[in-house]
């Protein structure tokens, strides 16, 4: 085990600290830490203290009660990010839910502040019960701006219109389809109806 991370699992000796903090075990021994569980990080579970120092154990030297604790709490922390209304603004993370959660990409290329039509698209559909409901359990959702008015990050500014060149976006609103995989599957934008005629020219499109 690396130094810097643990001076060793012997050193993973530790005695009471925090009420309701769980006790760690090494495999195969009866060396043991308490703490918090707080996420698993290139292989290790990270353990708070009640000092407030992190321990990264490999998950290997844990026993299997604790290996399966973390299995168990890392998969309910993934439904519960899952069938969620979400606009994301970062592509990387939006690709990631996208392969993760199995489900095709929805980027809207918008001018939140200005455009119109923008506006009238969020209004009419996106913004409606209709559509959150259908977007939470079909589609990974992103956001991809050109505001006048709000202040956007110059890495998010950048990243926006990068996008814009990969897809040949030359007006708003236009809508990006792409698979779980993030291959483009279709374009559309703005369309008259509702939620409900929406939501059917996208699954005409995604299907």
């Amino acid at each position: 085990m690396n130094k810097s991370h643990l001076l060793s699992f012997a050193a993973f000796v530790v005695l009471a600290v925090s009420a309701g903090a769980r006790t760690w075990k090494e495999a195969g021994s009866d060396r043991a830490i308490e703490g918090d569980y707080k996420r698993t990080e290139e292989g290790k579970a990270v353990i708070l203290r009640a000092n407030g120092t992190a321990v990264k154990v490999p998950l290997p030297r844990l026993s299997d009660e604790d290996q399966k604790f973390i299995a168990d709490l890392e998969t309910a922390k993934t439904a519960a990010a899952t069938n969620v209304y979400k606009w994301e603004t970062d592509i990387a993370v939006a690709k990631k839910r996208a392969k993760d959660e199995k489900k095709p990409m929805l980027l809207d290329f918008t001018g939140s502040d200005w455009c119109g039509w923008c506006m009238k698209l969020k209004k009419e559909v996106f913004d409606t019960p209709e559509f959150q409901k259908y977007a939470k359990e079909k589609l990974v959702l992103m956001e991809v701006d050109f505001p006048h008015g709000k202040k956007l990050s110059k890495e998010e500014t950048e990243q926006n219109e990068k996008l814009a060149q990969e897809y040949n976006v030359g007006g708003f609103p236009t809508i990006i389809l792409l698979s779980s995989k993030g291959a483009k599957v279709g374009q559309t934008g703005y369309q008259d109806g509702g939620p409900e005629k929406y939501i059917e020219h996208l699954k005409g499109i995604l299907k």
